[in-house]
């Protein structure tokens, strides 16, 4: 039985060539696209510290116009900030804290950091100097 030239136009699909070149293109777009994501991801996770810190430097306000003096103790500050659990990517930690001055430094954990293992975000806060607050530390994510 001879096949006409009507069923051979029937079988269609894709040949080899076609797939891989969509397979290169699909590539080269994830290649693309996959550095961006994880700058994203990171820059949120540095904006997360920014608001841990912020919150943080309110909660020491509020307990120098209490007790005339600043913490250097977290669990005396009235903010819960993120310490444990998956979502844990930052340590923080205040140091410093006399009457008039206090630093709150944010470190970054080992886990799930990625190439921002051992980076910090600094915070100093001095009543004496102008201006007030000075940030500091070598986090190349912080959103600006």
């Amino acid at each position: 039985m001879e096949r006409s030239s009507f069923d051979i136009r029937m079988n269609k699909g894709f040949t080899l060539l076609e797939l891989l070149l969509v397979i290169v293109v699909v590539g080269i777009l994830a290649a693309l696209a996959l550095p961006q994501y994880v700058g994203f991801a990171e820059r949120s996770r540095a904006a997360e510290a920014l608001a841990s810190i912020g919150a943080i430097k309110n909660a020491e306000l509020a307990v120098r116009l209490e007790s005339a003096s600043f913490t250097s103790n977290m669990s005396n500050l009235s903010v819960q900030v993120p310490t444990t659990g998956s979502a844990t990517y930052w340590i923080y930690n205040v140091t410093g804290a006399d009457a008039d001055s206090f630093a709150v430094t944010a470190t970054r954990t080992s886990k799930k950091a990625g190439s921002a293992a051992d980076q910090t975000i600094i915070l100093t806060w001095n009543e004496t100097s102008s201006p007030k607050e000075a940030w500091s530390g070598n986090h190349t994510g912080v959103p600006r």
